[in-house]
């Protein structure tokens, strides 16, 4: 890029580059280092700079360099300038990109630093994707995806066969105890510890696995808990106390979140998860594919190992 004055040579913003660079680091020398460049090359530079505007940009001393007063006049108009230019580069290469619209669903109380996560992991890596998020349970979001209203299904329940599938994460299932309960005291939970006990669920549609795992170990060893089923994402104290539950079958993290008095442990003798999948129609465009890659090589670099 070039920029006019009025002594007729054309300026190159390379002169204007070198020359912010050697006013930062009071030092020809240490700026020939950073722009990689030999230091007589730089001089040159500085002194064509100096010839076309017919000032002395820099004195030298015996510590380095120092601005004269031309080249203290010279060096913010010369940021402006190269402020300019960077943000030109910038409008030109983004107007370059077509942006595709991708319908993404999201499932209902998921852990907000994750979704974040994948927000800026799409803004990244696929500039062309113009991302979309849905808000809707599982059995919802499949449904749209079915309609062709969603591009990408994240989850809890297994996609049914005829679709891309990824496994995104599992996350462990345990029990939050109402604090004033006896078994608040305690680190653990047994399956046998829910006899008796007024136990909150999610609805079938939100959690299957809770309905399929536990429920059935329940049946299976003789524990008769008293259980209550409820659509719930953000309230699940409102929940439990509404059904005046003494305990919620919950992750630890919307354990903390939404029942942060509540004392939450692990099932040991069950140990229960929540797994999350990632689900596209299996003949998609490509764009969709490569927000689907990018946001499962995200949760496959956040897995434990």
């Amino acid at each position: 890029m070039l920029t006019r004055h009025h002594w007729g040579d054309p300026m190159e913003l390379r002169h204007l580059r070198y020359f912010v660079v050697v006013a930062e680091e009071g030092s020809v020398n240490r700026a020939a280092q950073r722009l990689l460049v030999s230091q007589p090359s730089l001089s040159r530079q500085i002194i064509d700079l100096e010839r076309q505007l017919g000032q002395q940009l820099l004195q030298r001393t015996s510590r380095g360099v120092k601005l004269t007063p031309a080249g203290q006049a010279l060096l913010p108009h010369a940021h402006q300038l190269l402020a300019m230019a960077d943000a030109t580069r910038e409008t030109v290469a983004g107007a370059t990109v077509v942006r595709q619209a991708v319908t993404i669903g999201i499932p209902p109380g998921t852990e907000g630093s994750w979704l974040i996560d994948i927000v800026d992991a799409i803004r990244a890596r696929v500039p062309r994707a113009a991302p979309d998020y849905v808000e809707a349970n599982s059995s919802e979001q499949l449904r749209l995806l079915r309609q062709g209203r969603l591009d990408i299904c994240i989850v809890h329940q297994a996609p049914p066969d005829g679709h891309a599938v990824r496994e995104l994460r599992r996350d462990s299932l345990g029990i939050a105890v109402r604090p004033e309960h006896p078994l608040a005291a305690r680190d653990s939970y047994r399956l046998s510890d829910l006899e008796g006990l007024r136990t909150l669920l999610h609805s079938q549609d939100q959690v299957p696995t809770q309905q399929h795992g536990l429920i059935a170990a329940a049946q299976a060893a003789g524990v008769r808990p008293h259980w209550h089923f409820s659509r719930f994402t953000e309230h699940a104290l409102a929940h439990a106390y509404a059904t005046e539950s003494d305990a919620v079958l919950v992750g630890a993290h919307t354990a903390a979140s939404q029942l942060p008095a509540w004392h939450w442990g692990p099932l040991t003798d069950l140990p229960l998860m929540m797994t999350t999948w990632l689900a596209t129609e299996r003949n998609t465009r490509a764009v969709v594919q490569e927000v689907a890659e990018t946001i499962t090589n995200l949760c496959s670099a956040d897995a434990p190992t």
